[in-house]
Order: structure tokens, then C-alpha cells, then sequence
């Protein structure tokens, strides 16, 4: 069995794969990082994908994501196999990830080092909407690449090109003419109820806090926002009304390389599995 490449013709056996570890079926995550990333995988002699993962690269900066392995094959190396390919696969990037607690001996064999660890707050957010953020469409996309180059030190077009048509809604705040902020929501999969919030990209906490707000309000049902322990403050504004933690897990970088760009205005990733 050897690491063989995966594209979105793999969706499906990239969804059974993930729920034969019990995952959610994120059928339209797993597509959007398909066609963004590139994917890798094992698959064994009865043409079962049995290991996988995706690497999504920006620039100098890389995303490893989607690590599984099939319950049968679990332990036999599957996993260190296809996250050296991917890490091969990045050369020079800085090479990041989000491991659960599970998961992370594995990438500390590896040589990942944690940086910072981040709470997935889930619920339903009990705040009004701000009124101070505005609705984006596809004509603001030049000024959000822009605002997300400078922030998170790269280009991350590949990424977000194709926001609007992943995204339920993009909201972005201005101040004197120029982009200070902007926000995404969307659903992991067509089967799934909660909206996920992210990225949240903001120089300004409150900001961050009205784009949060108004997405929620958007949403109308439960939502999640991954925070890490960076903004402390914002965990508390969640807290405070009505989302609590469900998981904790690390972000981690290859040798714990610091990642570039103006971390501080990064108050939620896009998803855990691009930063």
C-alpha cells in the first residue's frame, strides 16, 4: 500500500472513511478542501481508502488536515505515513496543524511543536446584532484578499477565492473608506444544522465581537467559533452569552516555527483544518 493522491472524485470515499471514525459527515467541508488542497491517501488491497489527509498550501505558509486512519488499520503507521508525505509534499512552508488531544503524540514524534491552544465554543449566541458591520459580496473580495494577505503574511487567494460561493454569508467592517475587518459563516455539511463562524479577521476586538454578533444573528440557530487562548477576552464575551467549550485542541507548527503574519487580528481561523 502506498500514499496515492486524492481529488474531489474521492468525496465519498473520503466520508466513509471519516464515519468509520465516527466523524460528522462534512460533505461540503471535505469537497471544499479536495478542490483547495491536495489530498493524499492509502488505500488497501480491497480498494478501501483506509488512511488520509490533506495538505493546503499558501504561499510559504502550510496546512496539514483531515488525518485519519481506518479503524482495522489503526496503529500500524498509516497516519505517520501519510502526514510525512504531506510534509515532504510542503518543503520549505511553514507546516501547521490543529491536533486533538488524540492526536497529538503522533505529531510530536513527528516534530510539531504546540503554540497556542484553541476552544471550539459551540451554541447559541445570546447578543444582539452590532448593526456596524455591513453584508460583503463578490466586489469586496479584492479588499478582503488584501486585508487577509497582510495579515496572515501570504497570499491566500487559492484559499478564498471562492468564498462567497462556499460561504452562507460574508459580512466586513470599514472605517474612513478602508476594510478593517471582515467574517465568514457556513455549514460543514448539507446534513448539518450548526453554522460554523470563521475566519474572523480584525484589528479591532470589538469589531471581531460585532462581526461575531451579526454573523450569529444571521444564522439564526446554534453556532461554533474556535478560539485560542490568545483572545481570552473574546472567550469570556462567548461565555458570557450562552457559548460554551466542547473541545480543546493545539495548534501546531513543524519545529514550533512561528507563524507569520499579525496573529493578533486572527480571532478565529477559517476552520481548523487551514488556519
Amino acid at each position: 500500500m502506498h500514499v496515492q493522491e486524492l481529488s474531489t472524485t474521492d468525496l465519498i470515499p473520503c466520508l466513509t472513511l471519516a464515519a468509520d471514525r465516527e466523524w460528522p459527515y462534512e460533505d461540503r467541508k471535505w469537497e471544499f478542501l479536495l478542490d483547495v488542497g491536495q489530498g493524499y491517501g492509502i488505500v488497501d488491497q480491497s480498494g478501501d481508502l483506509v488512511a488520509s489527509t490533506i495538505l493546503t498550501t499558501s504561499g510559504d505558509l502550510a496546512a496539514i488536515s483531515m488525518v485519519l486512519v481506518a479503524t482495522k488499520y489503526a496503529r500500524q503507521g498509516l497516519g505517520t505515513r501519510v502526514v510525512r508525505h504531506a510534509v515532504a509534499q510542503a518543503g520549505e512552508a511553514t507546516v501547521h496543524l490543529h491536533a486533538t488531544s488524540t492526536g497529538r503524540p503522533l505529531y510530536e514524534r513527528l516534530g510539531f511543536r504546540s503554540l497556542t491552544e484553541v476552544d471550539a465554543r459551540t451554541g447559541v449566541l445570546k447578543a444582539g446584532p452590532s448593526r456596524r458591520t455591513t453584508v460583503a459580496d463578490q466586489g469586496d473580495l479584492a479588499a478582503i484578499l488584501a486585508f487577509d494577505a497582510a495579515t496572515f503574511g501570504v497570499d491566500r487567494s487559492n484559499v478564498l477565492s471562492g468564498l462567497f460561493d462556499f460561504a452562507d454569508r460574508v459580512r466586513v467592517v470599514e472605517r474612513d473608506g478602508e476594510l478593517v475587518g471582515y467574517a465568514s459563516s457556513w455549514r460543514p455539511g448539507t446534513k448539518m444544522q450548526s453554522t460554523i463562524l470563521g475566519p474572523v479577521i480584525a484589528v479591532d476586538p470589538a469589531d471581531a465581537r460585532a462581526l461575531i454578533a451579526d454573523l450569529a444573528a444571521d444564522a439564526n440557530g446554534p453556532i461554533r467559533v474556535d478560539i485560542d487562548n490568545k483572545h481570552p477576552e473574546l472567550g469570556q464575551w462567548l461565555a458570557e452569552h450562552g457559548l460554551e467549550p466542547v473541545f480543546r485542541c493545539d495548534l501546531m507548527t513543524l519545529g514550533g516555527r512561528p507563524l507569520p503574519g499579525d496573529r493578533q487580528a486572527i480571532h478565529a481561523p477559517f476552520m481548523q483544518a487551514l488556519g
